[in-house]
């Protein structure tokens, strides 16, 4: 027979049913072992093999997480008093290993072919679809049982999330919370705070968060399904946490950075509250890293908490910023961090799983923004992150009968209040309403320090002030502006021996701490009576507002502040690089040279800014690099004071 023809033909080449053979190939066909724990398999996502796997633990279930035993194992029978999901890993096995697609095609076949010949195959089917029966009725017993024995405990596992110093997923404690004011959101799965006068919470799609989690055996399935998340990457796979970790540098530079950020960053903006379990969780990272890095298995970093890596990655853009390392490279690496940040905020799905990390993480992410000029972006991120915090309930006083250590309750509040200090200052910058209206938590006080205020006690209070100030903005009187003035200037005498008097200072750390504070309250009183004095020039009388005496406190203020900068700058130079103290003292430069345009103090205050603008040139010198495309790049804070400088000072 000729090949065309017999392949143009409908007859088969072959001397039998290929039909009847492929089914018989079919069955013959080695069954692969499942690696993949039933949500992920049900999702159709890839799966780390762990237990529980990261996806799980990302998504709130990590009690589901379960693979089936290894081939030969045979599995213990349900005893009716142990975990319900125990269940689950028998359930598993026998529905993946004869999956229902399998079954459908054996019952198709049967029908095409009759019944004849397929008697032992029609029995096989009915006894697997028995079975699969009596283990799903066994399972709904067990979630029943559950359901009714579910107490506190239960709700206590369901509601707990990364602490601020887990490292591992899964390895955290439960977060510190007002007691009967959250609530679990049914769209998202999210644990949410929610205010005393706020909508029912049934209207809000909410239920207590000490209710059961197991009301029916439709909760535990709808804990399958994907959570709502607005900004999932539609076009490609998401990295791992081993992918991400590909952009951290060596390990002697992440402990340099480390240092950096200790000694730079820390003391004069100290978001990271959770500070001694971050220090062991790195160097416990950094010992599991190497490890990995040696045996070339960097998928095992997948089970490290993303929000954590997140902080770790803002804690380097921090030190990085502040590093003695090439412009060029400081410029870069700081990016990659905050993006690599970034995306570890996406992977631990910050909205639906918000923790004190993750907010941690964001308050650094803004100081960088700030540090680099982008403080438009960090004024944006800024209102998010505090909306972050108040859907866990940061902004609250804690209830002194809750179960949290004193420790745990100062590191709340000091991170609410870390926060503040970063929108207070900036909305007084940029003129703008502050995120927050209502102070309902006290200034935390460190249970360790001695009398009088911290250096960050100090910027709180000015903070407190500020925002006291701008709910009153539109009605105050110049009386009441001037009082915010007086309380500002009396936060001095409250604060510790050392940071009032350099007499007392006793290491070059209490130095720049006291002339820090002296550039935040010297800004602070300069634009309040810059205020003041633009409110009485529009007015036709001001009875109540001493013109003369304002603009001479001012004045002094004024040069204070930027005397204080260019001690800082003498003393650590690096720690000059943050925007807060440059921004500061260049307004107050500037505010000299629009009061002190002519005078018996022009000379003075002409030489004080001129050797403001000498340091600037220098550090802007230092603060310059060409790309590939020659395009002159700025790093640092340094290029936009010294160009407001310049231009002022050309036009007086």
């Amino acid at each position: 027979m000729d090949p065309s023809n017999a392949q143009g033909s409908n007859q088969s080449p072959y001397p039998y049913d290929t039909n009847h053979v492929s089914e018989l190939l079919k069955r013959k066909r080695r069954i692969r072992g499942i690696k993949s724990c039933f949500p992920c398999r049900h999702r159709k996502v890839r799966c780390d093999g762990n237990m529980p796997c990261s996806s799980c633990v990302q998504r709130h279930h990590p009690e589901l997480c379960c693979l089936p035993p290894k081939p030969g194992h045979q599995p213990p029978a349900p005893d009716g008093n142990g975990s319900p999901f125990s269940m689950n890993k028998d359930g598993d096995e026998e529905l993946q290993g004869t999956s229902t697609r399998s079954i459908s095609g054996e019952i198709q076949s049967i029908s095409m072919h009759g019944n004849s010949n397929y008697a032992p195959g029609i029995d096989l089917i009915l006894s697997q679809l028995d079975k699969m029966d009596k283990q799903i009725s066994s399972l709904k017993e067990e979630l029943r049982q559950t359901r009714a024995k579910a107490g506190s405990s239960t709700i206590a596992q369901a509601t707990t999330v990364p602490g601020a110093g887990s490292l591992f997923v899964g390895k955290g404690s439960t977060l510190a919370k007002s007691p009967g004011k959250h609530f679990v959101e049914d769209a998202t799965g999210a644990t949410i705070f929610l205010g005393s006068h706020s909508d029912p919470p049934v209207a809000l799609g909410c239920r207590q968060a000490g209710s059961d989690p197991m009301l029916n055996d439709a909760a535990l399935l709808d804990q399958l399904v994907p959570r709502t998340y607005p900004f999932t990457n539609l076009w490609k796979q998401e990295p791992g946490a081993g992918e991400i970790c590909e952009t951290l540098p060596d390990e002697s530079d992440i402990i340099r950075y480390w240092q950096v950020y200790q000694t730079n960053v820390h003391p004069f903006y100290p978001a990271l509250v959770t500070y001694e379990q971050f220090d062991t969780s790195l160097f416990a990272f950094l010992n599991r890293r190497t490890v990995i890095l040696l045996e070339n298995e960097t998928s095992r970093l997948d089970d490290v908490d993303s929000s954590w890596l997140a902080l770790l990655f803002a804690v380097l853009a921090c030190g990085v910023q502040f590093s003695n390392d090439p412009i060029k490279e400081r410029d870069l690496r700081c990016k990659v961090f905050i993006c690599s940040s970034f995306q570890c905020l996406r992977a631990s799905n910050f909205f639906n799983n918000t923790n004190m990390n993750q907010i941690q993480a964001k308050a650094l992410i803004g100081n960088c923004l700030r540090n680099n000029l982008d403080t438009n972006s960090a004024w944006i991120l800024m209102g998010s992150t505090i909306r972050l915090a108040q859907s866990i309930g940061l902004h609250e006083e804690i209830a002194p009968d809750t179960q949290s250590s004193v420790v745990e309750q100062f590191q709340r509040k000091r991170l609410w209040w870390m926060l503040l200090w970063q929108d207070t200052f900036l909305s007084f910058t940029y003129d703008r309403p502050p995120n927050i209206n209502k102070l309902s938590s006290s200034i935390p006080h460190d249970p360790d320090a001695g009398p009088g205020r911290s250096f960050a006690e100090c910027v709180c209070a000015i903070c407190q002030v500020l925002l006291e100030r701008a709910r009153q903005d539109n009605t105050e009187t110049p009386s009441e502006k001037l009082s915010f003035k007086s309380r500002m200037a009396a936060i001095f005498e409250d604060a510790c021996p050392f940071l009032r008097d350099k007499a007392h200072c006793r290491s070059l750390q209490d130095h720049l701490e006291r002339l820090a504070l002296s550039i935040h309250i010297c800004y602070t009183i300069c634009r309040l009576c810059r205020l003041v004095l633009e409110t009485a020039s529009s007015e036709e009388s001001s009875p109540a507002v001493d013109v003369e005496s304002i603009k001479v406190e001012c004045t002094d203020c004024a040069a204070q502040a930027v005397e204080s900068f260019l001690d800082m700058h003498r003393l650590a130079a690096t720690v000059c690089r943050s925007w807060a103290f440059v921004h500061n003292a260049v307004s107050c430069a500037l505010t000299l040279q629009s009061l002190v345009a002519s005078g018996p103090q022009h000379s003075r205050v002409d030489v004080l800014v001129n050797r403001l603008i000498v340091v600037l040139e220098r550090e802007e010198q230092q603060s310059v690099w060409q790309d590939t495309d020659t395009n002159v790049r700025y790093f640092g804070p340094y290029s936009r004071a010294l160009k407001a400088l310049r231009e002022t000072s050309n036009s007086l």
